[in-house]
Formats: C-alpha cells, structure tokens, sequence
C-alpha cells in the first residue's frame, strides 16, 4: 500500500499536486499522497531534474524527521521507559507522515551517502536505547532488524485495517513493546 501512495505522489512531478487526490484510493493512499505531495510542492523550487533525486530527498528528511521525534520522546528517558518511548513514536511518525514514512525504506534510488548518513545517525540514537537495555554490537543489529519489523507490520497492517478484532490498536501495540521488551533478554551477552 505504502508503495502505491509513494509512487503516486512521485508522480505529481508530471501533473498538478492537487489532481493527484482525484484519483479513487483508500484513505491511506491519499494520506501517504497528501503528505508527499506537500513535501514535493516545497521541493520544486529547488528545480530537482529526476524521481530517483526526489526519493533521495524525501528519504533523507523522513530519516531526519524520524531521528528527531524519537529524540524528543526519549529525552529524559532511558532503558525501558526509553524503549517505550521510542517505539510509540516510530508509531505516530509513521501513522502522521506516512509518506516520509515510507520514502525512508532503502531502495536503489534513496541509497546515497546523504541517505546513509541519515540511516546512521538514526541508528545511533536507537542503538544507544538498546545499550542502555544491554544489547550492543551484532545483537543490537538484530534488535533494530525486529524492531523495524514491529512497528512497519503494525503500522502497515493498522493503516490497512486488515486488523478485524474489536481489540484497541493502543493496547496491542502496547502488547507488542511489552513482549519486545521482554525479549530483549534473548539478545543480552
């Protein structure tokens, strides 16, 4: 879903912005389109020749914004409180810009030394939460794979309303932090 929203809105480079919400989506697909669109229109000024160019753009400042917010949430958190904090706005960054949100996942076209500086400094805010959880090195690599997992399917599946229980999306995901929390140990040396 996140890919057709973003290739949609990629697209608005060809046509005017506000036509690209006409077009019959869910109403995720015309958040995710929203959000990019309103990111591109402050772009174009900038005269960017290519797609590949724009990805770049918007996965640079989904990283930095994501950096940002988690940063914001932590401080004055750590361990699990900061764990805690982090993955509820991972959550809420992806659920309020789910463009950004999506232009962030690693493709050809957003792989660049600005992308990867972004990656890695995102990754150091979240690494240092998981070392202060005891988990570092290979192993904190493969928190933040599981992580990553847990909040993209979440979102992912709570944008797509694929989820038919009358359960409260909050308290499951509250369910899912308690449990990755808890698994945690399993990494720990």
């Amino acid at each position: 879903m996140w890919r057709v929203g973003l290739d949609l809105a990629l697209r608005t480079l060809l046509v005017e912005p506000s036509d690209i919400l006409e077009h019959p989506l869910s109403g995720w697909d015309k958040r995710i389109a929203a959000d990019l669109t309103k990111e591109m229109e402050q772009h174009l000024s900038e005269k960017l020749a290519t797609i590949p160019e724009m990805r770049r753009i918007l996965a640079v400042k989904g990283y930095r914004e994501l950096r940002e917010t988690i940063e914001k949430a932590i401080t004055g958190k750590s361990g699990a409180d900061a764990l805690h904090a982090m993955m509820f706005a991972m959550r809420r960054y992806a659920l309020d810009r789910p463009g950004l949100s999506a232009a962030t996942f690693r493709t050809p076209e957003t792989d660049s030394p600005e992308w990867r500086a972004a990656s890695m400094e995102l990754g150091a805010v979240v690494l240092g939460v998981f070392g202060q959880l005891g988990v570092r090195g290979e192993q904190a690599q493969h928190a933040l794979r599981i992580l990553r997992a847990i909040v993209r399917g979440f979102v992912l599946h709570e944008m797509g309303s694929s989820f038919l229980e009358p359960l409260s999306h909050d308290q499951s995901y509250e369910l899912s932090i308690k449990v990755f929390t808890e698994g945690l140990s399993v990494l720990r040396k």
